[in-house]
C-alpha cells in the first residue's frame, strides 16, 4: 500500500512540476518575439516605423524593443531632427527571440 501511494504522489509531483515549467515558460515570451533597434546617429532623433506604422521615436543613443507576434516585418528609422533615417530593412520575428539592428545615421 505504501508503494502505491509512494508512486501516486510521484505521479503527482511529476505532472504539477511538467504544468509549472510550461506555465513558466509560456510567460517568459508570451508567445512573442522582440525587435530591438538603436539609433546610432549622433544627433539625429529617429521615428520608428514598423509596417508603416508609427511606434515612437528614439533621441540619439537610445534604444526602443518592441514585442511583435512571430512573422516577417518590414521597419525603417526615418530621421525627423534634420537628419537622414536608415532605409527599410525586412525582419523575421521568431516566438522568445530578439533580432536586433542598429541605424548609424549621422
Amino acid at each position: 500500500m505504501k508503494k502505491i501511494k509512494l508512486i501516486l504522489l510521484a505521479i503527482v509531483l511529476m505532472t504539477i512540476t511538467a504544468s509549472v515549467n510550461t506555465s513558466c515558460e509560456d510567460l517568459t515570451c508570451n508567445g512573442k518575439g522582440t525587435l530591438s533597434i538603436e539609433n546610432k546617429s549622433h544627433s539625429t532623433v529617429q521615428k520608428l516605423m514598423i509596417n508603416g506604422v508609427n511606434y515612437g521615436t528614439l533621441d540619439p543613443g537610445e534604444t526602443k524593443e518592441v514585442e511583435l507576434s512571430p512573422g516577417m516585418y518590414m521597419w525603417q528609422l526615418v530621421g525627423i531632427s534634420g537628419g537622414s533615417g536608415c532605409s527599410a530593412a525586412a525582419v523575421t520575428i521568431t516566438e522568445c527571440d530578439t533580432q536586433g539592428f542598429s541605424c548609424g545615421a549621422k
